[in-house]
C-alpha cells in the first residue's frame, strides 16, 4: 500500500512538471507571436520584449480573462523626440480559447490599458537645448531611490561654457507635462568659459533669466505617444517617466504598439 502512495505521488508530480512545461511552452509561443505581429505592422528596429501573465496561464482557456499582456519596446524613435522606450500593460483582458493559444488581440475588452514612457538625459537634453543633460532625484540619489516629482537637473545650455545645476518641478496640468525651474542651485556667472559657478542670488539677473528659460519644457500631451493625455510625471534612475492610464475601455495589439519614425529600408533588418 505504501508503495502505491509512494508511486502515486511520483506520479502526480511528473504530471505537474509536465503540465507547467506545457504551460510555458503556450505562454511562450503566444508571447512570440504577439512579439512578432508588433514588429511586423510597427517601425521597430528590433521586436519588443512581450510577457503575458497568469499562472497557469492556460487557464485563460476557460476563464476567457488574460491577466496582463505587456509589450516592452526600447530606442523607439518616436517623431519629433527621439529614441525613448515604451512600455504598455494592458490588463484582465477578455479573450477566446484561441486567442489565448495564438496570442490574438482584436477590440477585445480590458480593464485598464496602461502606458509608461521613459526619456532619458539626451533625448530631454536635445529638446531643451542643454547639453550633458544629467537628471537625478531630489532627495535620493542613489541607484535604489524612488521615484520623485522633484528633480535636480544639471547640463550646460547652448551658448554657455559651462554647466548650470537647477532644481526642477515636474508636474501634468491641462493634459500637458510641464517641467518648471524652481531654483538655480548653481550656474556661469557669464557665457565665457571664465565663468565662476554661483548660486543664483549671486548671479546676473540676465544670466539668472536666461538659464531658467533654458530649463523650462511643456511637452504637449497630444505629441506624446501616449493613448490619452498623461496623468503622471516623475524622475527615477536618471530618467524622466510619463504614464497615462485608460479604465475599463477596449485593446487591439495595434494599441500596443509604439509610435515610432519609419526605417529607412536599409535599417530595417530582415524577421
Amino acid at each position: 500500500m505504501k508503495k502505491f502512495a509512494v508511486r502515486g505521488s511520483i506520479a502526480l508530480v511528473v504530471l505537474f512538471f509536465i503540465a507547467l512545461v506545457a504551460d510555458s511552452l503556450v505562454a511562450a509561443r503566444a508571447e512570440h507571436r504577439i512579439s512578432q505581429n508588433i514588429y511586423q505592422h510597427s517601425n521597430l528596429a528590433t521586436p519588443p520584449r512581450v510577457q503575458v501573465a497568469g499562472f497557469p496561464y492556460t487557464a485563460a482557456i476557460f476563464t476567457h480573462e488574460m491577466q496582463a499582456v505587456t509589450v516592452n519596446a526600447t530606442d523607439v524613435n518616436v517623431p519629433g523626440y527621439g529614441l525613448m522606450s515604451v512600455y504598455t500593460s494592458a490588463q484582465y483582458v477578455t479573450v477566446s480559447a484561441k486567442d489565448v493559444f495564438q496570442g490574438d488581440i482584436t477590440d477585445a475588452p480590458a480593464r485598464k490599458v496602461f502606458t509608461r514612457l521613459q526619456l532619458d538625459g539626451v533625448l530631454l537634453g536635445n529638446r531643451m537645448h542643454i547639453n550633458e543633460l544629467l537628471i537625478q532625484n531630489k532627495d535620493d540619489i542613489s541607484p535604489r531611490g524612488g521615484w520623485e516629482t522633484e528633480s535636480i537637473f544639471e547640463g550646460t545650455p547652448d551658448g554657455f561654457s559651462k554647466p548650470a545645476t537647477v532644481e526642477m518641478k515636474l508636474r501634468v496640468k491641462d493634459g500637458n507635462v510641464i517641467l518648471s525651474p524652481t531654483r538655480i542651485l548653481k550656474g556661469p556667472t557669464d557665457r565665457s568659459e571664465h565663468a565662476k559657478l554661483v548660486s543664483e542670488d549671486k548671479l546676473p539677473a540676465d544670466i539668472a533669466h536666461s538659464i531658467k528659460k533654458t530649463f523650462s519644457l511643456t511637452l504637449k500631451g497630444d505629441d506624446l505617444p501616449l493613448p490619452n493625455n498623461p496623468v503622471r510625471v516623475y524622475v527615477a534612475g536618471g530618467s524622466m517617466f510619463v504614464e497615462s492610464e485608460q479604465f475599463y475601455t477596449r485593446v487591439s495589439i495595434t494599441d500596443l504598439t509604439p509610435t515610432a519614425q519609419p526605417l529607412r529600408e536599409e535599417d530595417r533588418p530582415g524577421l
